[in-house]
C-alpha cells in the first residue's frame, strides 16, 4: 500500500507544477531593451574591503550580461528611517523608477555561475519576488527582485515604513518586520488569525520567540508562492521525471547560503552564494570536500583566484574556479534535502510553542 500512496503523491505535485508552469510563464529569453539593475546599499560606517571577492565577482557578472551595478549610501536618498536595515529598502524604492527591474542583495553573496540570468526570475504577473531562506523557515528580507511598477515601489516604501509600528520586542528589525507587514498586506481578510501572530510578536524576547512568531505567520501563507503581485520562492522543489536521479530544480531562489554544503556547489543547482564576508574566509583543506554543514561564520573560496574585471565581459563568461569546490550533484541535492526536511521539523516545533508564547 505504500508505493501506490507514494506514486499518487508525486503525480499530484508534478500536476501542480505544471499548472504553475502554465499559468504564471517564467520570461525565458533575454529582451536587451530591459534595463536591469543589481542594487548594493551601504551604510557610512561600512567596510568594503570586508566584502571586495564578492563584490568584483557581482561586477564581472554585470559586465558580462550588460546589466547595471549601483553602489548607493543609504544616507543619499532623504530616506526619514533610522534604522539602517529599513533605510536600505526605501532607498531601493528611490533607484526603481529608473530600471525596468532591480536585483537588491545583501553584499556578501557572490556569482558562482555567470551564465544563470536574472531574467529566469522574472515572471509574468509578478512585481516583486522574495526568497525563503534556506535554513529556517524565514523570508529573507536581504535580497529580493522587484520590478519598476507603482505597485512595487509602494509596497518597498510600505516595508520600510514598518519602521515605525514596530513593537517594543525583541522584533528582529526588518526580517521579522517583512513577516508582519507582508500578512497584513497580502492577508488583509484574515485579521483574526494574523493578530494571533501580531500578539506573539508583541510578545517576543528572543530569537526563539521571534522564530515562532515567523513560524505562525508562514502558517498563513500555507504551501503557496504567488500571493497577488508578490511571489514568494520555496527553497527547493522536486521534479521527477522517468526516475529519481533525473532531478529537475524549479521555483527557487538565486541564493543560499554556502556553509550548507561547506561552499561546495555545482553549475546545474546553483547561481549565487550567500556569506562571503573577508573576515569569514578559510583557508580551503587539501583534502576531498564533503558537501555537509559547516560553521555559520566561515566560507572557502570557490574561486581559484582574484576577478580580473578587465577581462569581464559578454564573450568571456568563463571564470576560474577551485575544483575541490565543484561538487558531486546528487550528494549536494541529497545533502540540501536532508536539511530540509530537518528544518521543516523544526518549524512544526517551533509553532507549537505558540500558545505558550501567548500565555506568558
Amino acid at each position: 500500500m505504500i508505493f501506490p500512496f507514494f506514486a499518487i503523491l508525486v503525480l499530484i505535485f508534478i500536476i501542480v507544477i505544471l499548472f504553475e508552469t502554465q499559468n504564471y510563464p517564467i520570461i525565458s529569453k533575454t529582451d536587451p531593451s530591459l534595463r536591469i539593475a543589481i542594487v548594493m546599499v551601504f551604510s557610512k560606517n561600512t567596510n568594503l574591503k570586508n566584502y571586495e571577492i564578492a563584490l568584483q565577482t557581482i561586477k564581472c557578472y554585470c559586465k558580462i550580461h550588460n546589466y547595471t551595478f549601483v553602489q548607493l549610501l543609504d544616507t543619499d536618498f532623504n530616506c526619514p528611517h533610522k534604522d539602517k536595515f529599513f533605510r536600505r529598502h526605501c532607498t531601493v524604492a528611490k533607484v526603481l523608477p529608473s530600471y525596468d527591474a532591480v536585483l537588491f542583495l545583501d553584499a556578501d553573496i557572490g556569482v558562482v555561475n555567470p551564465k544563470r540570468k536574472i531574467e529566469e526570475f522574472l515572471e509574468e504577473g509578478v512585481d516583486v519576488t522574495f526568497v525563503n531562506r534556506f535554513y529556517n523557515w524565514e523570508i529573507s528580507a536581504g535580497f529580493y527582485l522587484a520590478r519598476n511598477t507603482q505597485y512595487a515601489v509602494d509596497l518597498l516604501n510600505g516595508f520600510a515604513n514598518y519602521e515605525f509600528k514596530l513593537p517594543f520586542s525583541f522584533h528582529g528589525t526588518d526580517n521579522g518586520a517583512l513577516h508582519m507587514y507582508l500578512a497584513e498586506h497580502l492577508f488583509p481578510d484574515a485579521s483574526a488569525e494574523s493578530n494571533i501572530c501580531k500578539k506573539a510578536y508583541s510578545e517576543s524576547k528572543s530569537y526563539r520567540d521571534l522564530f515562532t512568531f515567523e513560524a505562525c505567520i508562514k502558517s498563513l501563507f500555507g504551501v503557496g508562492t504567488r500571493f497577488g503581485k508578490v511571489r514568494i520562492m520555496k527553497k527547493v522543489v522536486y521534479l521527477f521525471i522517468f526516475c529519481f536521479k533525473n532531478t529537475q530544480f524549479r521555483g527557487t531562489g538565486w541564493a543560499r547560503d554556502g556553509w550548507l554544503t561547506s561552499m561546495m556547489w555545482h553549475p546545474d543547482l546553483d547561481f549565487m552564494i550567500h556569506g562571503w564576508k573577508t573576515n569569514q574566509l578559510r583557508k580551503t583543506p587539501n583534502m576531498t570536500m564533503r558537501p555537509v554543514q559547516m560553521g555559520r561564520s566561515q566560507w572557502y573560496n570557490p574561486l581559484a583566484g582574484p576577478t580580473d574585471l578587465e577581462k569581464c565581459g559578454p564573450h568571456n563568461s568563463t571564470w576560474s574556479y577551485d575544483p575541490r569546490m565543484l561538487g558531486n550533484k546528487d550528494r549536494i541535492v541529497d545533502s540540501l534535502r536532508a536539511f530540509e526536511q530537518k528544518i521543516a521539523l523544526a518549524q512544526v516545533r517551533s509553532y507549537s510553542r505558540l500558545e505558550w508564547l501567548l500565555s506568558h
